[in-house]
């Protein structure tokens, strides 16, 4: 049974942090025939026998492209402030250039946004969630294709013209995720990877690495864009922001006295790849051996327009691995979420060689709950990039073990999602109270039940349920929880639950408003110190060579108000 108290650390986030939810175009629009929207290359490929659990495919998804009123004012009944969404860039520009604009298209999203804004609701807007319109994948291939820099870029600036109401932008959402599975395990869109058995096309070895190098160009030349038409004001600020978000687990080494550098190389394969370029202008050097040859280089002006190309840097958090050197007992592994060539270099485990998992599974295979992951990636990130990165955390969230979710009724009574939740808020508090780290926003994953990708409508992530067959919302427990956190914050817990209450599952119209609690002292106090915190950013610190150990250690040796790291603090079985 899930304690519905609100996490520790809650009152270092303050009234004015970003609390809200996440969801993507493809995976809740639906109307993939209507007005005007062309094709995806997620299309074709769910259409595709065989691709999808069950053939699942996007065509309906959440019906979100005409139920979106009634789920801007769910959000609202939530108290939520704050929504992270894509635009479909096929269903603005069906061909994927700017020569053909679709008007359904565009007055689509300026309803939403125009519905968002009546409800006090701040929207954070991907531009590209893994859709890429299917007419530029035949034209050229897509990501493998320079030609796709200047069409992203175009694009990605029509978005900024149309829209001038967004203020807070997102190029790219999880490069490591729609590149690794794309185009070196072949699993998802476009479904391209050496092994023939799997994919028609595809080159594991070398297209991942021409694909990242080209969209990290079309990174840089959509900001560029974004920075020429909103430049800085006189005083060197501005509202508007742009930034990028990236994805990984929290690798750690299997013992506590392991060689790190492994962990460290699959920490820079998953992070820095996409990270380091947009923040200091060039790969890891750790990625550079490895790919060698297939790895093509930033001349200096594309390094020049890369560097410091980001306002914020989004954080997709949802799990963590140990990393070992391969050995009789440790087998290496054939791939890790997508990164490419990691041939015979590591051993990624999700337990220790005396079976301890990680943590609890949820109802994917390859989630496990381990909140001080986030909490040590945190910290890892804050000092590779020496202390100067904001971060939202743009994606966080769990399907429950197909148990839990086996009816409706067990799947609103969500405990084990609250559980979730709640320890990996826990931990950003812990990042942001004990080593300064500076995270602005939470996105949890995801607003309602959806369209989960490859794994159809068999996962369900959401907060609020979804009855796939009628399309009827129903909030979950978790729903209720997370209105709760949001409540407090905003009110900095000045007349908000800090305890919820076991809440019965409630219907929008009828949902009674949350009861209202005392504050304690100590409360009261975090409040303050976390105000303080957030006011007294440390002296920007760039991890010298040869930290290495000491950044994978140093964060997970300290007391978490979730629990400790497990296997890792042990000795070696003999």
């Amino acid at each position: 049974v899930a304690s519905l108290d609100l996490p520790k650390h809650v009152g270092v986030f303050g009234p004015s942090f970003e609390w809200g939810t996440a969801t993507a175009a493809y995976q809740i629009e639906g109307a993939a025939l209507e007005d005007g929207r062309g094709p995806s290359i997620w299309d074709t490929f769910s259409h595709t026998k065989g691709k999808t659990t069950n053939g699942d495919t996007g065509d309906v998804a959440d019906d979100f492209y005409h139920r979106f009123k009634d789920d801007v004012d769910l959000m609202s009944s939530l108290g939520l402030t704050h929504y992270r969404m894509s635009l479909s860039w096929s269903r603005l520009l069906p061909n994927g250039t700017v020569a053909e604009q679709n008007a359904a298209g565009i007055r689509f999203y300026r309803e939403v946004f125009a519905a968002l804004r009546d409800k006090g609701i701040e929207p954070l807007v991907t531009l590209y969630h893994w859709d890429l319109p299917q007419a530029l994948e035949e034209k050229y291939r897509g990501w493998l294709s320079s030609e796709s820099v200047s069409d992203f870029a175009n694009y990605a600036d029509f978005a900024f013209a149309t829209f001038p109401e967004v203020d807070k932008w997102i190029t790219f959402n999880e490069a490591l995720t729609f590149i690794g599975e794309g185009y070196t395990d072949g699993i998802f869109a476009p479904g391209r990877c050496a092994d023939r058995a799997r994919c028609a096309e595809g080159d594991s070895t070398s297209e991942p690495f021409l694909a990242a190098h080209n969209v990290l160009l079309a990174h840089a030349a959509a900001v560029a864009r974004f920075r020429d038409r909103f430049p800085p004001k006189d005083d060197h600020t501005t509202k508007k922001e742009i930034g990028m978000t990236n994805c990984g687990w929290m690798m750690w080494p299997l013992y506590e006295d392991d060689d790190p550098q492994p962990a460290q190389d699959l920490m820079e394969g998953m992070w820095a790849w996409f990270t380091d370029p947009i923040i200091v202008g060039d790969y890891p050097d750790s990625i550079k051996k490895r790919a060698g040859r297939n790895l093509p280089e930033f001349t200096p002006e594309e390094s020049a327009m890369l560097a410091k190309s980001i306002d914020f840097l989004g954080v997709n958090y949802y799990s963590a691995r140990y990393v070992a050197t391969p050995d009789a007992s440790h087998p290496p592994a054939k791939f890790a979420s997508g990164v490419p060539m990691i041939g015979d270099s590591f051993s990624v485990l999700t337990e220790d060689d005396r079976g301890n998992a990680l943590g609890p599974r949820g109802g994917s295979d390859w989630l496990y709950v381990v909140p001080e992951g986030l909490r040590d990636l945190l910290v890892w990130l804050d000092r590779r990039y020496g202390g100067e990165i904001t971060m939202r955390i743009t994606e966080n969230g769990c399907s429950q073990p197909a148990t839990l979710d086996a009816t409706p009724e067990l799947a609103v009574n969500d405990t084990f999602r609250i559980d979730y939740l709640k320890t990996h808020v826990a931990a950003i508090g812990e990042a942001i109270a004990d080593h300064g780290v500076d995270v602005v926003g939470y996105y949890a994953w995801s607003f309602m039940d959806n369209y989960e990708w490859a794994d159809g409508y068999s996962k369900r992530f959401g907060l609020v349920f979804v009855d796939f067959a009628t399309l009827e919302r129903i909030p979950k427990q978790s729903a209720y929880w997370y209105e709760s956190l949001v409540r407090a914050s905003k009110s900095n817990f000045s007349d908000s639950v800090v305890s919820a209450p076991r809440m019965k599952v409630r219907h929008k119209k009828s949902r009674p408003h949350p009861l209202a609690a005392g504050v304690p002292l100590a409360l009261a106090s975090a409040v303050v110190f976390g105000i303080l915190m957030r006011r007294q950013r440390r002296p920007p610190h760039q991890a010298p060579p040869g930290e290495t150990d000491t950044l994978l250690r140093r964060a997970s040796s300290s007391s978490s108000s979730s629990s400790a790291p497990r296997g890792r603090r042990g000795e070696k079985t003999k």
